[in-house]
């Protein structure tokens, strides 16, 4: 048995690379794609370099900063302890099988002769590092340690067998450990942030290595691992490069310097397909699309009356006001006519096909009349001064789903001021334990296949001991909730499904979390390349073939 500190050695340093601007003016940016158009297509590409357009900066420090682009990124590099396929199932990878051996004991078996890209043998070892090192990632705004959360210990068996021994039962193990990236007990035993993202510490297990200096603010280089156990990668080489601007990306796909960018214009989708002079691969995604409300009782800032004065209590604490907010909004016409029908409206904070969706759970029409009537109820006939906060750079069309909403929170009386930032300042403004906006419109993945992930993390009081309510940043706390959450989360039997879905019609009910949407991605290749979009929105070359 060894200790976390021992397997771990000394705590690594790190620094921030969280960070992206957006490019070029928007209509500078809308006639670069139209120009576009009028040029030829180059031939498509060989399985040689395959030049990918990412809308997003990344890091490839894989346990650092726990969102999207970065697990895409790392995805290329690194193995995940279990892994997950493109319809988000968890199937055998560098670890080639696990099971429950007993309530609080999961055995997880490695696949033998697995090598890392320095040639070293991939052993029971580097999980054990793995999982010791992501609690002591200094600075991480978004650490992976919610996957982490019931661990109390790892046991190595032998080199090829790892026994995860957890306080309480958990079913969610499996999807947990789909989030928990391999790395190098040997390669990073002292590294730090900047050594993985200077390309030194980044020695995975995955299909592709990083090469040159490592990973920039404009993208960086893999070359395939040649020996990597699994499928071979199509394309020796992967070029990714991190274009913001949306129409910048697109008129570079249609200008044959890209040959795959990832979120597509929703305007141009129609057009593109129409013309055929791309290929587009669209699907729904696992992320639900939603608005957080802040229920503290404390007095915010930026919540006023009618004279922009802050109200001395918070109108969001009373669940009348919450359900009006609801009330107002028509997801519908979001789905349409902003998302371009490119989503999947929803009433639930579960996407289908999930534990603890409920398929009778209907889409709540809009009646802004019944809103007026309830904002009435709870002490606002006049409404009051509310600010909706977002990113202009993170979702699919974050910026105009923003201004979309704080149009129809409008027509119920509310005196709306929509917020939008770059990613960098607004997730920083988010961070749980600290959130003093109001109401910010952000997105949810179920990479762990449960919505057991969102009652722990979204609706338990913060409990930073236990790791619970680890993305709790509504300042909700119930400790009927809290009881109902803890006593879903160890279920293992077949009432589970039930239960979990009686807990989230409980949530839902309360209206701190208001779902929207399913974010559907959108994926363009040049012609003679086909691509396979992955649930998780994560786009990896793996999935990138030459059509046949």
């Amino acid at each position: 048995m060894l200790s976390f500190s021992k397997i771990l050695g000394r705590k690594t340093q790190g620094r921030k690379t969280l960070g992206r601007k957006t490019l070029g003016r928007k209509t500078l940016s809308r006639l670069l794609a139209l120009g576009a158009m009028c040029l030829p297509l180059a031939a498509p590409a060989g399985a040689q370099t395959l030049t990918m357009a990412t809308q997003s900066t990344f890091g490839i420090d894989p346990h650092f900063f726990f969102n999207g682009p970065n697990m895409a990124a790392a995805r290329h590099i690194y193995d995940t302890v279990i892994s997950r396929d493109e319809n988000s199932r968890q199937v055998p990878g560098a670890v080639e099988s696990w099971r429950a051996v007993e309530p609080t004991i999961w055995e997880l078996k490695l696949r033998p002769g697995v090598t890392f890209h320095d040639g070293s043998p991939f052993t029971a070892e580097d999980i054990a590092f793995s999982i010791a090192r992501i609690p002591n990632v200094p600075g991480n705004i978004g650490p992976y340690t919610i996957n982490l959360r019931t661990i109390a210990r790892v046991e190595i068996v032998d080199p090829l067998t790892v026994r995860l021994h957890t306080s309480e039962p958990n079913p969610l193990i499996p999807g947990q450990m789909t989030n928990v990236f391999i790395v190098s007990a040997r390669a990073a035993a002292n590294a730090s942030t900047e050594d993985f993202n200077r390309g030194r510490a980044a020695i995975g297990t995955g299909p592709y290595r990083v090469v040159g200096n490592g990973v920039s603010p404009t993208g960086m280089r893999l070359q395939r691992n040649d020996s990597y156990y699994g499928t071979k990668p199509a394309w020796s080489e992967v070029e990714v490069r991190v274009i913001a601007n949306d129409a910048a990306r697109l008129a570079g796909l249609l200008a044959g310097d890209y040959d795959l960018i990832e979120d597509v214009p929703l305007t141009d989708l129609s057009r593109l397909r129409r013309e055929g002079r791309v290929n587009i691969a669209s699907r729904p995604t696992d992320r639900i699309m939603y608005l957080s409300l802040n229920v503290a009782t404390d007095p915010l800032p930026l919540v006023v009356d009618g004279h922009g004065q802050p109200l001395p209590v918070n109108p969001m604490s009373d669940v009348r006001v919450r359900r009006a907010l609801s009330m107002a909004i028509d997801r519908n016409a979001l789905v349409e006519r902003v998302m371009e029908g490119q989503a999947v409206a929803s009433g639930q904070l579960t996407p289908e096909g999930f534990g603890g969706y409920d398929p009778a759970v209907p889409v709540p029409p809009a009646d802004v009349a019944g809103a007026r009537r309830l904002l009435a109820e709870a002490g606002f006939p006049d409404g009051f001064g509310l600010t909706i906060s977002c990113s202009n750079d993170r979702y699919v069309n974050d910026a105009r789903i923003c201004q979309a909403v704080g149009q129809m929170l409008a027509r119920a009386g509310l005196k709306m001021n929509v917020d939008v930032t770059p990613s960098t300042v607004f997730f920083p403004r988010i961070r749980p334990a600290r959130v003093l906006l109001p109401m910010h419109f952000v997105g949810r993945s179920f990479s762990s296949g449960d919505a057991t992930y969102v009652l722990s993390t979204s609706f338990h009081t913060r409990d930073v001991p236990r790791n619970l309510g680890g993305a709790n940043r509504s300042g909700f706390s119930d400790p009927a909730v809290d009881a109902v959450v803890r006593e879903v989360m160890v279920r293992m039997d077949d009432g589970r499904e039930a239960a979990v879905r009686q807990a989230m019609h409980q949530v839902q009910d309360l209206h701190v979390q208001i779902p929207l949407y399913v974010q559907m991605s959108a994926i363009g290749t040049r012609r003679g390349i086909t691509y396979t979009p992955r649930m998780d929105e994560q786009v990896v070359a793996v999935h990138a073939r030459p059509a046949q």
